[in-house]
């Protein structure tokens, strides 16, 4: 005769009955608690691996290495077409005047070698930057001109060697050629937008209307994500303000301490990006120039800027990147 409870039920007034369910759990105690155990530190894994893969893609701060030595120096040639490189005779210097430099260059004590730099060469090593910063179109704008590239044998003798030099006929002007310190660590360089003059004019093209002022955290994740989605993309380093101005001090120390060049508030954030292997640059900056809290995008050059004065004084008075 039936007592009138079902067999599977979880439980009730029947004093005679155990609930089938606590019965089976009681008999596979143990193995539920395997089960259990490898759920959670499964679980635990992978919220570890989740923490450990976005650590992985967060930026790494400037190599701790020494600052290379800034034993380059160019003696730069009148030309026409920009007035600030105009000599007083108004014309435009010769080759035979740039070999007479790179002559006079060679004699020197102070240096270890010297290279005159033709104007038709200086348009090549130009084109290519700028193709590589996705921009030929910037050879139109670029003042090419010819220059005599030195090595000092020691950085000390910069002022005293660009002295005789600018007595020259023919020179407009001798200035330092940074040795880049990134050249060898990076391939690519993704200037954030800051509170320069360059960012007060570039950046505002790709942000909402109203926004200013250096880029944001949300424009440098969105940056950074992006940066991680470009093909062969292997190491990021994110640059500081006060890195950056740690190196333009040691690029150009000549000038004084209180120069415009090495205020803060001219400064900004950069991603260095270093591949894994050969890069379709000109790609990475189409995809990457566009986007809000970018300034400007560039190659790192070993050489430096082509038109040989990277890290120096630039348009509007702004400070040109590697």
């Amino acid at each position: 005769m039936s007592s009138g409870y079902e067999e599977i039920s979880f439980g009730g007034g029947d004093p005679d009955r155990e609930p089938w369910l606590q019965a089976w759990v009681r008999a596979h105690a143990r193995a539920l608690t395997v089960c259990f155990t490898v759920a959670a530190v499964l679980v635990a894994a992978g919220a570890g691996g989740r923490h450990l893969y976005e650590r992985s893609r967060e930026p790494l701060p400037p190599p701790d290495a020494p600052f290379p030595a800034q034993v380059r120096i160019a003696a730069h040639l009148c030309g026409l077409g920009a007035e600030a490189w105009a000599c007083r005779e108004r014309r435009e210097a010769t080759e035979a005047d740039g070999r007479a430099v790179e002559a006079r260059m060679r004699t020197m004590p102070e240096l270890a070698e010297a290279v005159l730099v033709s104007k038709e060469e200086d348009r090549r090593r130009t084109l290519a930057y700028y193709t590589d910063a996705g921009e030929p179109e910037k050879i139109e704008l670029a003042f090419l001109h010819a220059r005599v590239e030195g090595t000092l044998r020691r950085s000390a003798d910069f002022a005293a060697v660009a002295e005789r030099l600018r007595e020259l006929p023919g020179v407009n002007r001798v200035l330092r050629v940074p040795t880049d310190f990134w050249a060898g660590r990076a391939d690519f360089a993704v200037h954030l937008c800051g509170t320069d003059d360059w960012s007060r004019y570039a950046c505002p093209k790709h942000r909402p209307a109203g926004a200013t002022g250096s880029a944001s955290p949300v424009e440098k994740r969105a940056v950074l994500d992006r940066i991680w989605a470009l093909p062969g993309a292997e190491t990021v380093y994110l640059e500081s303000r006060d890195h950056r101005i740690r190196l333009l001090r040691h690029y150009h120390p000549e000038r004084p301490a209180g120069d415009p060049l090495f205020r803060f508030d001219r400064s900004y954030e950069t991603f260095y990006v270093r591949f894994s292997g050969p890069a379709d640059l000109p790609a990475a900056a189409a995809a990457l120039k566009s986007l809000p809290g970018v300034r400007s995008v560039a190659p790192v050059r070993a050489e430096g800027h082509p038109e040989g004065h990277s890290l120096a004084e630039g348009r509007g008075g702004d400070v040109v990147g590697s």
